[in-house]
């Protein structure tokens, strides 16, 4: 049986940073928990009320990527890297993290449609603004699609949110429209990425996107 494991490496590295896969310790959970929750991201990428490795957990859980070769149909553990300073280095600064996630998206009607997979990143307050979500990013990226197969993918980011905008352009991303966040308070929306000479997906989520919905 296929496994996120067995697609993905413990470790990735760039001229830069070290990516280790997430591994549920107390020092990785502690760098998401606080890229996540710092003034910066709560007042561009919103808050999502998770303060807790169990509340990241199950936030992670129902945005695991799909995937026909995992059991189900769903990968069995989360498409997360946290970044640390220095190539090939175990013992880098914790600095932020890079993910493959798998959001939940409403077509007009309502109903729930799948997506190809969408980057993700999040750096602590004093790493901003450095380069470093993009080189992290693009070296998932390539992982993804040059060794996993996964040749589509996506990103979405809030309009409020103008450096992960900048991230995912620089990233080769081109605009794909808006939609509602469905994360968010009504009428905010997201600005929608595509790789070039992927469709356009606005049209298909005017019902809205997000990762906190239930599962279908």
């Amino acid at each position: 049986m296929t496994t996120l494991h067995s697609l993905f490496p413990p470790h990735l590295s760039t001229p830069r940073l070290t990516l280790d896969r997430f591994d549920h310790s107390p020092a990785h959970y502690d760098t998401l928990l606080t890229a996540m929750n710092s003034p910066t991201a709560h007042t561009h990428m919103g808050d999502f009320h998770i303060r807790t490795p169990a509340q990241l957990d199950a936030f992670n859980a129902i945005a695991r990527i799909h995937d026909p070769r995992f059991k189900d149909g769903i990968a069995d553990d989360d498409c997360y890297y946290v970044i640390r300073l220095g190539p090939n280095n175990p013992k880098g600064e914790l600095i932020g993290g890079v993910s493959i996630r798998q959001c939940h998206a409403k077509d007009p009607s309502g109903n729930p449609i799948d997506l190809a997979p969408d980057m993700g990143w999040c750096m602590l307050e004093g790493h901003m603004g450095q380069g470093y979500a993009t080189e992290a990013a693009r070296e998932l990226m390539r992982y993804a699609r040059e060794e996993v197969g996964w040749k589509e993918l996506s990103a979405f980011a809030s309009e409020k949110n103008p450096m992960s905008n900048r991230v995912a352009e620089k990233l080769g991303f081109v605009e794909g429209g808006s939609c509602p966040d469905l994360d968010a308070p009504a009428g905010e929306l997201l600005s929608l990425y595509v790789l070039p000479g992927m469709e356009r997906i606005d049209e298909r989520l005017k019902g809205g996107l997000g990762f906190s919905m239930a599962e279908g």
